[in-house]
């Protein structure tokens, strides 16, 4: 067996190499039509599972498409593969305690940005603080709902003296307001859309419209390092290197974005030379193994290890679409906590490699060990499970299966995403609940549906949503009240089980209005006491995920939690 530390220490080996070997041979094109890729080497193929619904960075999104829109956008400030925010459309970022960054005595904040000369958007108009202030309009307008909702929410004024600079006063204190990157204060070119928003504020009805203008997919104009010249929906996007770039031209020059659902066919086109780059969620560690073996070996390419924040299964608290109504006490939540066998996970998945998760923060935030001496634990015990279902009333029948005191067995449904990782684990789950005599309804997910926000916010019992982010401020955001799904907002918050707690947004609100970072992580601790008391979610294991980089392609890194492996894509070059 190849233990991870040891793997780990041959993919590094690999990565310092930067030899380019063999292209090996081509498998035919993959069942979803695409073409082979240019053989330039200033042309790149990537690989995704997950295909998005639109292109804007600030409009939810499901299943990790968001990482796609990252080619196409540019913010105010972007975060790094360390975790930090780096200046982007802004010259430099505020700074506490000067000019560029006032904390008032009335408790409010003003911040300063001054945007970089020259900057336009991907069809040559000029990008300018109107389109910032134009965007805020969108955001803050009611009638919408589709957009992450923070950090309009904390915006008092937003005014522009100038085209090049930006003023914001905020209404509370925002440690984040330094970091204004990806879903935050996104600019939209207001030449392009201010016209059928204009309508929208004359007839609310014209709001679906808007929302479907072409602009939003198939016409879309960012500020990023690449533009989109065609997208073939369920196949492949096509994108060119924007030249305008603020930050400089991409040094390659062509992309092709393919989307494929079966990770297998993903490995076969790896290894066939067809894919340079695979995108998060793409491989799963067994097919690294394969890899390292056939692949890295022979100096085709290298692996990369990117460790994330943990998986968890998610409860249905709004109760018109909870089938079993049990799952509301947080007695059973428990009780089906402690028939989890995640050790048993970790060895299915990893061999043993990974680590148990009881929390979903992840590890690599500097007081996890804080947050590790408060919260509850459920390690595996069925004699714990049967205490807590009694106490909320089941007993057993004559076959060892729980009722309640009619007679009625407790059967809860249970659905997980249609993939090899997530049904082995689901498998694992399922029979240790049934071990612990809980019927379980067990199924899956199809791939058509998954991209479905409806279907994934609307799931009668407990869920696998997917890997959650390594960050601790998305995390937190994916439980908040503002996030739950509603057909307002086309389903498509992040807080898909719908739990709703007034302490817990209350903890995210001081966590995003403290500037002090000792005051920010204790109400992150205390959010995980909560939520490990409360269960909405039921943390598995930490995620490790694989990404395949073709030797010669220089860029790909492993990043930060908060950070996405395309975040210095302008940046990448190939040498083969």
């Amino acid at each position: 067996m190849i233990t991870l530390s040891r793997w780990l220490g041959v993919i590094l080996a690999a990565l310092t190499m930067g030899c380019a070997g063999s292209p090996g041979t081509a498998v035919p094109p993959s069942s979803n039509g695409a073409s082979g890729p240019s053989t330039s080497a200033r042309t790149l193929v990537i690989v995704d599972r997950h295909e998005p619904t639109d292109l804007y960075s600030k409009i939810l999104a499901m299943g990790g498409s968001n990482r796609t829109k990252r080619m196409f956008n540019a913010w105010l400030s972007l975060v790094d593969n360390q975790g930090l925010p780096r200046a982007y459309l802004a010259e430099a970022l505020p700074q506490l305690n000067t000019d560029s960054w006032r904390v008032l005595a009335d408790g409010h904040m003003e911040t300063s940005y001054h945007l970089r000369a020259g900057t336009t958007w991907q069809d040559g108009a000029p990008l300018t603080t109107d389109d910032f202030l134009f965007a805020l309009r969108v955001y803050q307008n009611p009638r919408f709902g589709v957009f992450s909702s923070t950090p309009q929410d904390l915006v008092e004024q937003m005014s522009a003296p100038d085209p090049r600079t930006l003023v914001i006063r905020w209404r509370t204190l925002y440690p984040d307001a330094a970091a204004l990157a990806e879903n935050a204060l996104d600019p939209l070119p207001r030449h392009i859309l201010e016209p059928p928003y204009q309508a929208v504020e004359q007839d609310p009805s014209a709001r679906d419209a808007f929302l479907n203008h072409p602009f939003w997919t198939s016409d879309y104009i960012g500020a990023g390092p690449f533009k989109l010249q065609h997208w073939d929906q369920g196949i492949q996007m096509e994108a060119n290197a924007f030249e305008g770039h603020v930050l400089g031209a991409p040094h390659i020059t062509r992309i092709v974005y393919r989307f494929m659902t079966d990770e297998d066919t993903i490995l076969a086109n790896v290894l066939g030379g067809e894919i340079q780059f695979t995108a998060q969620t793409s491989l799963r560690f067994d097919q690294g193994l394969v890899l390292q073996r056939d692949w890295v070996s022979s100096g085709r390419g290298s692996i990369i290890l990117q460790p994330t924040a943990p998986l968890y299964n998610i409860v249905q608290f709004r109760p018109e679409y909870q089938k079993t109504a049990a799952l509301l006490d947080p007695r059973v939540r428990k009780a089906l906590m402690h028939a989890i066998d995640r050790q048993g996970i970790n060895e299915v998945l990893y061999e043993g490699e990974s680590q148990v998760a009881d929390t979903v923060v992840s590890r690599r935030v500097g007081y996890y060990d804080q947050v590790d001496a408060t919260i509850s634990k459920y390690p595996l015990d069925s004699r714990r499970t049967e205490q807590l279902l009694n106490e909320a009333g089941f007993g057993k029948d004559r076959d060892g299966l729980f009722v309640d005191a009619s007679g009625a067995r407790f059967r809860p449904d249970f659905e997980v995403l249609e993939s090899l990782d997530y049904e082995r684990v689901g498998g694992v789950i399922n029979d240790g609940w049934r071990k612990a005599g809980i019927d379980v309804q067990y199924s899956v997910l199809p791939n058509a549906q998954v991209r479905v926000n409806e279907v994934r916010q609307t799931f009668a019992g407990i869920a696998t949503p997917g890997a959650g982010a390594a960050d601790e401020k998305t995390q937190m955001t994916n439980f908040t009240a503002a996030q739950i799904g509603t057909p307002v907002n086309r389903w498509s918050g992040s807080n898909r089980g719908g739990w709703n707690s007034a302490e817990f947004d209350r903890l995210f609100t001081a966590f995003n209005t403290t500037i002090d970072a000792k005051a920010r992580s204790s109400s992150v601790v205390q959010a995980m006491k909560l939520m490990s008391e409360e269960l909405p979610a039921f943390p598995l294991y930490y995620n490790i995920y694989v990404l395949a980089v073709i030797a010669g392609l220089k860029g790909p890194g492993a990043d930060a939690p908060s950070a996405t492996n395309l975040w210095n894509i302008y940046d990448w070059e190939r040498s083969d």
